[in-house]
C-alpha cells in the first residue's frame, strides 16, 4: 500500500513539477551561471549509496559535504532563501520516488560521513526502509539540527510508518509549505499511529539515551 500511494502521488506530482523544474533550471542556470542541480551521494535503503538531486540553493562555492551548522557560515542569496523556504530544492527527489530510490515519505538520506558519525543501532534502524522527500524529523523543530541530535523522530517512524502516518506527514509537510508550524511527536494524533507512538515520553527517552551511550 505504500508503494502504491508513493507511486500514485508522486506521478500526480511530477505532472506539475516538470514544467515548474523546466523553469526553475532556467532561473538557476542564469542566477549560478553553473550546473542549476546539485547532486551529492547520499545512504539510502540497506546502507546502499545512491545520487540524490537537489535544486541548486547555495553559491557553487559551498562545501559539498559538511553539517548544517558549517553551512550557516555560507552566505544565502534571495532566490536560494526561496528555494529553501518553500522546499522547492527538493522537487528532483520525486523522481526518486518514482525510481524507488526513496519514499515520499521516510527518514533523510543523510550523507556517508555523518551516517557512520551516528550510534550503529540507530544508523541500522533508519536504513531499515526507504528514505523519505519529507518525514517526522523533517516537519519538526530539530530539523535546524542534525539528525543524531533528535533521533526519537525518526526512531518512532521506522518503528511504525503506517500509510495513515505517512498522509498525516504529507498533509503537514504542505501546511508548513503555507507557513505553519512545525510539529512534534505529541502532536501526531493518536489515530494516525495509536500503538508505535504511544507513549512519547519513551520514545525520546530511549533516543536520548542511545546517543548519550555513544
Amino acid at each position: 500500500m505504500k508503494r502504491a500511494v508513493d507511486l500514485v502521488v508522486a506521478s500526480l506530482l511530477a505532472v506539475v513539477a516538470v514544467p515548474l523544474l523546466a523553469l526553475l533550471t532556467i532561473v538557476g542556470a542564469m542566477v549560478w551561471r553553473t550546473n542549476p542541480y546539485f547532486v551529492q551521494e547520499r545512504v539510502g535503503y540497506g546502507g546502499r549509496i545512491f545520487r540524490l538531486w537537489k535544486l541548486r540553493s547555495l553559491p557553487p562555492t559551498a562545501p559539498a559535504y559538511t553539517d548544517k551548522y558549517s553551512l550557516r557560515e555560507v552566505p544565502i542569496s534571495r532566490y536560494g532563501y526561496w528555494l529553501r523556504r518553500l522546499h522547492l530544492d527538493e522537487l528532483p527527489q520525486i523522481f526518486h520516488v518514482i525510481t524507488r530510490k526513496m519514499s515520499l515519505v521516510g527518514p533523510r538520506p543523510e550523507m556517508e560521513f555523518l551516517h557512520h558519525q551516528m550510534p550503529q543501532d540507530f544508523a541500522r534502524r533508519r536504513v531499515a526502509v526507504l528514505p523519505g522527500v519529507t518525514g517526522l524529523w523533517q516537519i519538526s523543530p530539530a530539523v535546524g539540527g542534525l539528525i543524531v541530535e533528535a533521533p526519537e523522530y525518526d526512531r518512532a517512524y521506522v518503528a511504525a510508518h503506517p500509510v495513515r502516518l505517512d498522509i498525516w506527514v504529507l498533509y503537514r509537510t504542505a501546511l508548513q509549505a503555507l507557513g505553519a508550524r512545525q510539529v512534534t511527536l505529541a502532536d501526531v494524533p493518536r489515530w494516525v499511529t495509536p500503538d508505535a507512538i504511544s507513549d512519547r515520553e519513551d520514545v525520546v527517552e530511549l533516543a536520548g539515551a542511545s546517543v548519550r551511550a555513544s
